[in-house]
């Protein structure tokens, strides 16, 4: 006879899991700041902490010494520190030095002698729209081409706030019949993109714009489940807040669900708002980073001339744990402490910044003598995995920075490509083959342009494995109109000779 047994088993499992403590959130918001943004929060910061004292940025002693006419002097010039191998990158990185000091100068450039440097880095630039910023993640990934057809149509769908606004009957009409795409399909790979930064984007609802940004977040974020829950019941009682008689309704009582609540008003409802119409005139931009040659090797270095000094006020410093028992009072100690983080958390994000920088520079050193044509294949994971950042984090860093090259200012996100194979094994990136692309069409004959089946062939017998329709996308990036487009007669333009004749070593 078969015994039934009811027995109670304890298992233990060990699993690793970060942590995100508020400072550790402010490290990862600062690091994702492009420098205007960065100038804003530091004033920001000073305006809300007494401790903190921000010194703005000498204008005219900057013109002055881009000049060679008055070096800046006194305590705010500092030698460049060059980004040491040694600087620990881990959680973030965990631990820093206990500094009471944030000055931008300690990462500067050496300081122009040549007169134009102000002007050169102060430019006139489109600024990435949503639109660009998804295609680069894309272009990144490891989706198969038939994702990326399908992708491309997606977010070429996506309104200014980042809602998906096609049925899926027009989608699907987008889309290449030969692919014959199915809902399935489209669904998934929909669904991948949601995921990607900002995260919410390609939603069809507020509701599922909502749910999304839940579900990246860790597992254990406080409210989480109870949110997701919330949302997926009741979306519509979102609208009314909280309530004893709402509570009631999840089964929940009203402090848990106030702290549901307070997660989902941290949401970001309209994820795509933030970032610039392709139709807005173009921003000038303020690089993050300067590239410039020493003994032989590019070398990375942040760009802070503009940026405002943030320090700790030194009387009110010397009153909090003084002695002058009045004056230490436990507000002004907590405003210390967050000064203290401010500053310590400041630093690290330069540190942080500036060693992705050096390890992009350095794996991309053809990049600068030669243009895109010299770019290698390099992706968001490859740069994670070698300084010890998740993707993700990477990503954030890179989106809406600049920097200053002899080549003039560019994207940070440029000195990213994908890889595509090649005959022989080896591996060429996308930025590459635009350019040959780019070289070939601007030296066409105008009365006889090269389709896109000719570039092509063109590829193929350098040995580039590439689909047709993926040149098709790419002359599309390249602003770069169809073969019939092209037909009549036009001005013949020089070739680039930055990305046609520089060679890659």
């Amino acid at each position: 006879m078969l015994s039934l047994k009811n027995t109670t088993s304890l298992v233990q499992n060990t699993t690793a899991r970060l942590s995100l403590t508020p400072e550790l959130r402010q490290l990862m918001a600062l690091l994702t700041l492009p420098a205007l943004e960065l100038a804003q929060y530091l004033r920001s910061c000073a305006e809300t902490n007494v401790i903190l004292e921000v010194i703005e940025p000498e204008t005219e002693a900057v013109w002055e010494a881009e000049a060679g006419t008055a070096p800046r002097s006194g305590d705010e010039t500092a030698p460049p520190a060059e980004l040491s191998g040694e600087t620990d990158f881990e959680p973030v990185l965990a631990e820093s030095r206990d500094g009471t000091v944030f000055d931008p100068e300690e990462f500067a450039p050496p300081r122009s002698r040549t007169g134009d440097g102000f002007q050169a880095d102060r430019t006139a630039a489109s600024r990435e729209t949503l639109l660009d910023y998804l295609l680069w993640q894309l272009d990144l990934s490891q989706m198969t081409h038939r994702e990326q057809s399908i992708a491309w149509v997606l977010v070429e769908g996506l309104n200014e706030d980042g809602y998906l606004t096609l049925s899926d009957a027009e989608l699907l009409a987008s889309l290449d019949p030969t692919l014959a795409v199915t809902f399935e399909e489209l669904e998934a790979v929909r669904y991948r993109i949601q995921q990607l930064d900002p995260v919410g984007v390609c939603c069809r609802s507020l509701p599922e714009c909502l749910s999304a940004q839940l579900v990246a977040l860790p597992p254990d974020t406080p409210g989480c489940d109870l949110a997701k829950r919330w949302i997926r019941e009741a979306p519509a009682s979102l609208a009314h807040g909280t309530s004893e008689a709402q509570a009631a309704r999840l089964g929940t009582d009203l402090t848990h669900l106030q702290c549901a609540w307070a997660l989902i008003r941290s949401l970001h409802p309209k994820p795509g708002s933030s970032y610039p119409h392709a139709s807005e005139t173009p921003a000038y931009v303020i690089p993050d980073l300067r590239v410039t040659q020493k003994d032989g090797r590019w070398i990375a270095q942040l760009e802070n001339r503009y940026l405002p000094r943030l320090r700790l006020d030194p009387l009110c410093s010397a009153w909090v744990g003084g002695s002058r028992p009045s004056l230490d009072h436990p507000g002004l100690r907590a405003q210390l402490r967050e000064a203290r983080g401010i500053i310590k958390n400041l630093t690290l994000r330069n540190e942080s910044l500036l060693r992705l920088a050096q390890a992009v520079v350095d794996y991309q050193a053809d990049y600068f003598t030669g243009g895109d044509a010299c770019l290698r294949p390099l992706s968001l994971r490859e740069m994670a995995g070698q300084i010890g950042l998740h993707e993700s984090t990477v990503s954030r860093t890179v989106q809406g920075k600049y920097i200053t090259t002899v080549r003039g200012i560019i994207p940070f996100r440029r000195l990213f490509s994908v890889s595509l194979e090649t005959r022989t094994g080896t591996a060429t990136s996308a930025a590459a083959v635009r350019a040959r692309l780019r070289a070939w069409i601007d030296a066409e004959d105008p009365l006889h342009p090269l389709t896109d089946d000719t570039l092509t062939q063109r590829l193929s017998q350098e040995g580039v494995m590439i689909a047709r329709r993926t040149v098709a996308k790419y002359r599309e990036a390249l602003g770069v109109p169809a073969f019939r487009d092209r037909t009549k007669s036009r001005p013949g333009t020089e070739p680039r000779p930055s990305e046609e004749t520089s060679p890659c070593s």
